[in-house]
């Protein structure tokens, strides 16, 4: 199961539960979340092929020589990141911002139902700048970027967690194979860095 430590010390586990046909065949996966090993909620129905996008994105940014990145050192000044551990600080989120939308979403799963509301059950990722000012001379503004999770269990009760993109990597990757492991694999298309959707 993937799991990620709370900044308020508890446990978030994200488990596939496999979506089947009617010849009782699995081909897609919803995410049944776990807090402290206790049912938290169910979200995102047939998600399964979002969530090896993503990996899959994650991985080939992680996988390249950060130099090769556009630079993401000057803003209006200076810019700098925090530092992650396997790459230079912020080439690997100014790579990956490259395929998000303007409000920096990696994803968002809500609960099967869409008729509930999004406190009756979600999970989202995203990233967060954190904007501080650095005395002088000269003066500059310090840009933190982190990817922060935030879940919503059935109750209407949050948790949030902060995360580098090497755990982020890490709880994706373990997700994706699990995913295998319930019987939904999403092959992946090495020419154009994309899963196939499955047939079925």
């Amino acid at each position: 199961m993937a799991e990620v430590r709370c900044v308020d010390g508890s446990v978030l586990g994200v488990r596939p539960v496999p979506v089947v046909d009617r010849d009782g065949v699995p081909y897609e996966v919803t995410l049944q979340l776990l807090r402290d090993g206790e049912p938290y909620g169910d979200v995102g129905e047939r998600c399964g092929f979002f969530l090896a996008a993503t990996a899959r994105r994650l991985r080939a940014v992680r996988a390249h020589d950060p130099a090769g990145f556009p630079s993401s050192s000057v803003e209006a000044g200076v810019r700098s990141y925090a530092v992650d551990e396997t790459a230079e600080p912020g080439a690997v989120w100014a790579a990956l911002a490259r395929y998000l939308p303007r409000d920096r979403e990696l994803f968002c799963f809500r609960a099967r139902d869409p008729d509930d509301l999004g406190t009756v059950g979600e999970i989202r990722v995203g990233l967060e700048e954190e904007r501080t000012w650095v005395p002088g001379p000269p003066g500059r503004w310090r840009i933190d970027c982190r990817a922060v999770l935030e879940a919503w269990g059935a109750a209407g009760t949050g948790v949030r967690a902060v995360l580098s993109s090497a755990e982020l990597q890490v709880f994706l990757e373990t997700l994706v194979h699990e995913c295998g492991d319930v019987g939904v694999r999403h092959d992946l298309d090495e020419e154009v860095g994309e899963p196939r959707r499955p047939v079925g």
